[in-house]
């Protein structure tokens, strides 16, 4: 027997205890009147739906089972969607371009924007080499280098030019230095740096600078060399061409001398 059940019952045997206690003892209207209107009240309250208990935010609704449902379905369903909306989407990656001057560090990027930075290693690990991609001379006169940042975490970078003592340092987002004029055959190369120590020097992060002139005068000594070949060439196979063809001649001649003997 439910509660809801025996609360019914007891109204019940209340009600017909009072209806014989008045056969026996007749009472005035007015009290008969707040006896029926008290019954009809408890009546009413007994058979009204349970009251909704107050919902907090992050707990589920209660969830009532019907008799074919399955309780490990609901239970399954209930935890995926928890764990959803705990774990939520990651965050995208930040729009970083390595070889853009004056860029700033990923990881600034990331605090200001709320996004990532995947594959940067942190800033007491030994940053990776840079990449040396341009060394040229600007129509300004001055000569001009131009790298990428490595995936690492880079306080500074320091830019070394053959010949010269000192290394010139550069601040942590730019990707380029002017060097001024410097000798055509001097190398250059640029090392990131970070707490952790000085990046290692690759044939990625150094080069050697060539001018337009050298760069002119070492096409025109190879089309030379290109010409006097071919110029070569054609003159061996004509000179052999031309002795095959005296030859054939003597040979018609000493022929004919031979059918008439």
């Amino acid at each position: 027997m439910t509660e809801q059940e025996q609360k019914l019952q007891k109204i019940a045997w209340t009600y017909n205890h009072i209806d014989t206690m008045l056969r026996k003892h007749p009472a005035p209207p007015l009290l008969l009147s707040i006896t029926l209107l008290i019954s009809s009240i408890l009546a009413s309250s007994s058979s009204s739906p349970p009251h909704n208990a107050t919902h907090h935010p992050g707990v589920p609704n209660p969830h009532f089972f019907s008799p074919g449902e399955d309780y490990n379905d609901y239970n399954e369903e209930l935890t995926t969607e928890t764990t959803h909306k705990t774990m939520g989407s990651p965050p995208p990656p930040c729009e970083y371009d390595s070889c853009k001057d004056q860029q700033e560090s990923c990881q600034k990027l990331a605090l200001t924007l709320s996004c990532s930075c995947p594959g940067i290693s942190g800033p007491f690990e030994l940053p990776d080499t840079p990449t040396l991609w341009r060394l040229s001379l600007e129509p300004s006169g001055m000569v001009v280098v131009r790298w990428c940042a490595p995936s690492s975490t880079v306080t500074h970078y320091l830019v070394q030019v053959e010949g010269q003592d000192e290394a010139r340092d550069a601040r942590e987002n730019r990707r380029m230095m002017e060097l001024g004029d410097i000798a055509p055959g001097t190398e250059v190369c640029v090392e990131a740096v970070n707490k952790a120590g000085v990046s290692t020097r690759t044939s990625s992060s150094c080069a050697r600078f060539e001018s337009s002139e050298t760069t002119f005068t070492v096409k025109l000594v190879l089309v030379g060399a290109a010409v006097v070949l071919v110029v070569v060439i054609v003159s061996a196979l004509l000179l052999w061409w031309c002795r095959r063809h005296r030859k054939t001649p003597t040979r018609t001649a000493n022929r004919g001398t031979d059918m008439v003997l």
